[in-house]
This record gives structure tokens, C-alpha cells and sequence, in this order.
């Protein structure tokens, strides 16, 4: 894990200085199979809570891709699928600004981000599309993810 300040960092509860051992029990646990299984319901909950991001959220980003990298297909897809949606959300115009010093590493993480979100979305199996939904994040096709999503959002209302 790099060497970054989480506690000087925020998330949707305060301090992220729990975000380190979250992102740790990510690596090591088993993929999720509903949306309450943990760590990812509290990094999720944490990161990206309401569709809201914080700077713990920029931070994290680098370290989701390098879990994605390590783990498994499901690991991988639902720890890209964050890393996309906290990339998707910086691009609204009410996205909070990136701390300077998050910049560099979060850049390079999306770069490595999107011909692993590609590959893996052509060789697993994932039935949700999450990996087919992040690939198209990190190649840049925010209006064709936000369609999947909004889309994906009406048939579970």
C-alpha cells in the first residue's frame, strides 16, 4: 500500500484511516455475492456513498486497481467496478476537486485500469457487467456507461 495520509483524507463517515484494513480484507477475502458482503459494502458505503466521492475515494482508486490486478475475475470486477464508478463521478461538473498529491498515482492507475477492464471484460464471466460497464469508463465512454446504468437502475425500480 503506498505510503498516503488516510487519516488526513475524508469519506462519507469522517476520517479514512479505516480505508487501509478495508482495502486490505479486499485482497484477501472472496468476492461478493450480495451487495451487504464485506469489505465491499463498507467500501463501497465509505467511497461512494449515495454517488457521492470524497478524497479517500480518489485515493483508493489505485489501490482497487491493484487488487484487480492480483485477484481474481470477481474480485477483479467488483473492485473495477468501483475504481470506474468513482472515475465515472469525477466528471460531473459537482465532482469534488482531486487533491494535487492523489493526481499522479490516480492518473496512472486509470491507465493501467483500462486494458485490464478490457481484457477481463472479454474473457470472464461476469453476469452483472460490471467489467463490460468499467471498461467503457476507463476507455472513456461515460454516456454509453451511464446509459447501461441508468438503464440497470430503472429495471430494478
Amino acid at each position: 500500500m503506498t505510503s498516503i495520509d488516510w487519516t488526513g483524507l475524508h469519506h462519507a463517515y469522517g476520517s479514512a484511516g479505516d480505508i487501509p484494513a478495508l482495502l486490505a480484507r479486499a485482497r484477501t477475502t472472496r468476492a461478493p455475492t450480495k451487495h451487504t458482503d464485506e469489505p465491499w459494502f463498507t467500501l463501497w458505503s465509505a467511497l461512494y456513498h449515495q454517488d457521492d466521492i470524497y478524497s479517500a475515494s480518489y485515493a483508493a482508486v489505485p489501490e482497487l486497481v491493484a487488487i484487480a490486478s492480483e485477484c481474481g475475475a470477481a474480485i477483479a470486477a467488483e473492485s473495477l467496478f468501483l475504481a470506474a464508478s468513482i472515475e465515472l463521478r469525477r466528471h460531473e461538473p459537482d465532482a469534488p476537486t482531486m487533491p494535487a498529491e492523489l493526481r499522479v498515482a490516480y492518473e496512472q492507475a486509470v491507465t493501467r485500469a483500462r486494458p485490464l477492464a478490457t481484457e477481463l471484460a472479454r474473457s470472464a464471466r461476469d453476469a452483472e457487467g460490471k467489467l463490460e460497464v468499467a471498461a467503457m469508463i476507463f476507455e472513456g465512454d461515460h454516456d454509453g456507461a451511464r446509459a447501461i446504468l441508468d438503464a440497470d437502475a430503472d429495471e430494478e425500480e
